[in-house]
């Protein structure tokens, strides 16, 4: 085996991992966590522990590739960036008819590279986040802006009040911190909807209908001030804006109304009170689930009201844990360029809105997201593609990369060095290169900076080692690119405890609880239930190897489940909605609410599977989050036609 080289994960996923990396004799990868990392402390998830097996899959993509004739067909860099470039310079006077569409397939500050390119051109961008940007905004409605202690500080709380955040299937560090919790003596307490994994990571737990988060909350912090506030909640409440409104708001909502919309029980609702009640640290842990409703910030809202309002944000071994927020110890902005982008389409309803776009969009660059797969209504974002010059940097044949005029191969972690950021500690990551990029591919950065360079006048790009020693010196670490290549990491201390001192960061320093709590929109008829589509364990997003996927694939309700009358489960049924319907086998998964059923996110149109295929673009209430969990569904037997 040669040399152990000190890298670190880039990929889309907030623990910021740091690694060891080696190379076998029959060329395989040997990937291990870091032990010395503070964070890191040897833990590795088995997403990237077998990432060796992407980066030497026969079907990655190593060469750009053209389509002619409805086929692709290799091509040379030259080629394939010379036809990209004549498309750019035809629409350079409209720039606006250019669509840039680039998320966070990497959070290495390199791979953000080509924003820099479009937003000098001028082009169209997307709005919105298909991840966090609800619960965001209601952090920033409720705390006047974001910011979180250390994830280990929740681990030190007596108890832990864990709202949705599958631990098992999410981060394999938070979990060993909720074992480790436990292990010591706190107690755990999970609120879910029924997905599975919680069972070994907490004391007790509350199965509620999907997306009614807000209102247990609100129920909780009803019973606490029945009971009478403590000393802790009453100075708490006297550091909140107009905090009567809400005292007004909850007294308008009789506690059998609220428990009746979420599902939960009296008893369900005084335990929880109790846990907030207890004169010890409670912390609160936010997942990201139960913000992508159409009420998704009013749900963290409520979560984030019953902790402030019991006292527990603030003090020490306790608080709200959702969103670490940027920490200044690097400099991330160096895309931003002028004139900036000329307009924006709301994420959730991109092609709808693309289609209506005066002037029209004619040139798509897509890059760090399978657009169609993540994308709502897939069938008509994998048409608004491929009926327009589509360029998509992408490493495989993904269902985004089949709509392409031309695929350009990037490299991929261990190809390429990187800093990287997170969002679960204080430290900023070296990835540094173990491997030479296979086959053609080149790095994000490299792919833009050719590109601009062809323009004319060109589109002038900094040495990649300038930007990342900048990023470090100007940020609070005011450190270089060579100490962070020596230490593998670097970090400054983060305050273990925000809004100690009781001043929240609106400009009169109070605090704001919600103004309002929304029932939400019935079920429409004929159906009845909630289509959820959570993250698997196994694998990132949707990264699912084509091997692995499997058609026609499964969805999972309770045994309680009103749809399971008349279904014979030895046969494939119809998932149906609004949008379309698709063949599936249901399995039991008695831990599920009964309303839900659960389709596990990630697989492909082109293997016949696809959940957003079937799920129409919505916005959250706030942040223009893409609600995807507010579809509406139904099971029912499948004709023998569709078996």
């Amino acid at each position: 085996m040669s040399g152990v080289v000190r890298t670190a994960c880039t990929r889309h996923c907030g623990d910021g991992c740091a690694l060891l990396v080696a190379v076998r004799p029959d060329g395989s990868l040997s990937v291990r966590g870091n032990p010395e990392h503070p964070f890191t402390r040897g833990f590795l998830c088995a997403k990237t522990a077998r990432f060796g097996e992407r980066l030497a899959s026969p079907r990655r993509i190593t060469t750009p590739l053209i389509r002619e004739d409805g086929e692709f067909r290799k091509a040379s860099w030259d080629e394939a960036l010379g036809l990209i470039a004549a498309q750019i310079t035809r629409l350079r006077k409209t720039p606006e008819r250019m669509l840039h569409v680039f998320y966070y397939a990497s959070f290495g500050l390199l791979h953000q590279a080509s924003k820099l390119l479009f937003g000098t051109l001028g082009a169209s961008a997307f709005s919105g986040s298909p991840c966090l940007s609800a619960g965001v905004e209601a952090l920033k409605r409720d705390f006047g802006a974001v910011r979180q202690g250390p994830l280990t500080d929740a681990a030190t709380a007596d108890r832990i009040v864990n709202w949705g955040r599958n631990a098992d299937a999410q981060s394999v560090h938070l979990a060993a911190m909720l074992s480790k919790a436990r292990k010591r003596g706190a107690r755990v307490l999970s609120i879910h909807p029924g997905d599975p994994g919680y069972d070994g990571l907490c004391d007790e737990q509350i199965i509620i209908r999907p997306g009614t988060d807000r209102f247990l909350a609100a129920a909780a912090a009803k019973l606490l001030l029945e009971r009478g506030l403590s000393a802790y909640a009453r100075k708490a409440l006297s550091r909140c804006f107009e905090p009567q409104a809400f005292l007004e708001l909850l007294d308008g909502w009789s506690l059998d109304s609220l428990l009746d919309a979420c599902g939960a029980s009296p008893e369900q609702a005084r335990l929880l009170a109790d846990w907030y009640a207890e004169d010890a640290p409670t912390a609160t842990l936010i997942g990201r689930g139960l913000q992508r409703y159409a009420f998704g910030g009013e749900n963290v809202r409520f979560i984030d009201a019953l902790a402030m309002l019991s006292g527990q944000i603030g003090r020490k071994g306790a608080g709200v844990f959702f969103k670490q927020g940027d920490l200044g110890n690097a400099a991330w902005g160096w895309t931003q360029a002028k004139p900036g982008y000329a307009r924006t389409f709301p994420l959730a309803s991109l092609a709808a809105n693309v289609a209506l776009a005066d002037p029209p969009v004619e040139f798509v660059w897509v890059e760090g997201m399978n657009l169609v797969t993540q994308c709502p209504d897939s069938l008509a974002t994998a048409q608004m593609l491929r009926s327009r010059f589509t360029v998509v940097v992408e490493p495989f044949m993904t269902d985004t990369a089949r709509c392409a005029t031309v695929i350009l191969p990037p490299a991929l972690l261990f190809e390429c060095e990187d800093v990287v950021r997170n969002d679960s500690h204080e430290y900023v990551n070296h990835s540094a290169q173990v491997l030479a990029p296979r086959g053609q591919a080149r790095s994000n950065f490299h792919i833009a900076a050719s590109l601009g360079a062809m323009l004319a006048p060109p589109v002038v790009y900094p040495d990649p080692e300038e930007v990342m020693d900048a990023a470090l010196r100007k940020g609070k670490l005011k450190a270089s690119l060579a100490d962070l290549r020596e230490k593998g990491w670097l970090g400054g201390p983060v305050p273990s405890t925000p809004w100690a001192d009781g001043v929240f960061a609106h400009p009169d320093g109070l605090y704001r609880l919600p103004d309002a709590l929304h029932l939400g929109a019935p079920a429409p008829d004929g159906f009845p239930l909630r289509l959820l589509s959570f993250v698997q364990k196994d694998h990132l997003l949707s990264q699912v190897p084509e091997d692995e996927q499997e058609s026609p694939p499964r969805v999972f309700v309770s045994s309680g489940c009103p749809a399971l009358a008349g279904l014979d489960q030895t046969r494939p049924a119809l998932l149906e909605t609004a949008l379309g319907s698709m063949t599936v086998r249901v399995e039991i998964l008695d831990t599920l609410h009964p309303e839900a059923v659960l389709y596990p996110r990630g697989d492909w149109l082109s293997r016949g599977g696809c959940v957003n295929r079937l799920i129409a673009g919505r916005e959250t209430d706030m942040g223009a989050q893409v609600a995807y969990y507010e579809q509406r569904a139904r099971l029912v037997s499948a004709p023998p036609s569709a078996v």
